[in-house]
């Protein structure tokens, strides 16, 4: 099978505050950023349908566990993915180029979903460092990196088990990608969490040169149709699905993207599955069946 490389090599703490402190127009030449493996994908046919939200459901609640914010997705049909046609008209509207990772977004269909929570942020080290303490797992690559650490940033440096770990613990799961993508972009096949029109102020991306992750929840006017924050930029998030050879998928973008790579339907891979990068973290999903005794009384 064919493969194209983008390899994020292991950096001492000073190569990656230098990466950190680029300009944006020299990220992409200057930061060999990921691992892709193209491969053929389909959808499959759509899920038969299921229960709609469970009667009595809240649409939002804190999990005891971790003080994060859950969300409500409700159940039923959404359009999921995009055709390579439309991915090519947006493309040249942004006077961008194709990427070959857009090749790989998985073709427009429609699925069905039953109702779940989601974070409705990503996970911050204020609350992975809590996990660390209750169960002595290992810290974040980054924990000790000033520019890395902030209580309200998103946990960067760590990989899927220790994130898996970390939802298990709250009494969550990593979402699907299909999960993560309606959580995104509503029911509407809209191409950014906010709509159709690009928006560069609307996530933390390249153009606004913050060269770091920002406090979760800094860009709200960037939020999907659920009011779920950052899905667009501020870092790339791990999800359950498969990318290609094993390889895990990620979803969303980070501060390194332009607009053209934080459409809701982008899939790439990360090169390090167990200690992860400096831009990707993640959120958690719970059942619906779990929410009651998840909540805070």
């Amino acid at each position: 099978m064919a493969s194209l490389r983008f390899c994020h090599h292991a950096m001492s703490p000073g190569v990656l505050f230098a990466v950190l402190l680029l300009p944006p127009s020299s990220l992409t030449s200057s930061v060999p950023l990921l691992q892709m493996h193209l491969a053929s994908v389909s959808s499959g046919p759509a899920a038969a349908p299921g229960p709609q939200v469970q009667s009595g459901a809240p649409q939002r609640f804190k999990s005891k566990k971790d003080d994060g914010e859950m969300i409500l997705i409700p159940g039923g049909p959404f359009v999921y993915g995009m055709d390579q046609k439309q991915i090519r008209r947006i493309v040249v509207g942004l006077k961008a180029s194709m990427a070959e990772i857009y090749r790989t977004e998985l073709p427009k269909t429609t699925k069905h979903l039953e109702s779940f929570y989601i974070g409705k942020y990503e996970i911050t080290n204020e609350q992975y460092a809590g996990f660390v303490r209750d169960t002595k797992r290992r810290e974040s690559r980054y924990a000790r990196y000033p520019q890395l650490n902030g209580s309200r940033q998103p946990v960067v440096g760590i990989g899927w088990q220790d994130a898996a770990a970390y939802c298990s613990w709250a009494g969550m799961r990593l979402p699907s990608e299909e999960e993560w993508e309606k959580a995104a972009r509503g029911t509407d096949g809209r191409t950014w969490p906010w709509g159709n029109e690009p928006d560069d102020t609307r996530y933390n991306g390249r153009k606004r040169a913050n060269y770091a992750p920002v406090n979760v929840g800094s860009y709200p006017s960037g939020d999907s149709p659920y009011g779920v924050s950052d899905m667009a930029g501020n870092v790339w998030e791990m999800t359950s699905g498969t990318w290609s050879d094993d390889a895990k998928a990620m979803r969303g973008g980070s501060l390194l993207n332009p607009i053209s790579d934080v459409r809701v339907t982008v899939r790439w891979a990360a090169s390090n599955e167990d200690r992860g990068a400096n831009w990707l973290g993640f959120r958690c999903l719970m059942e619906v069946g779990n929410a009651k005794q998840a909540a805070v009384q």
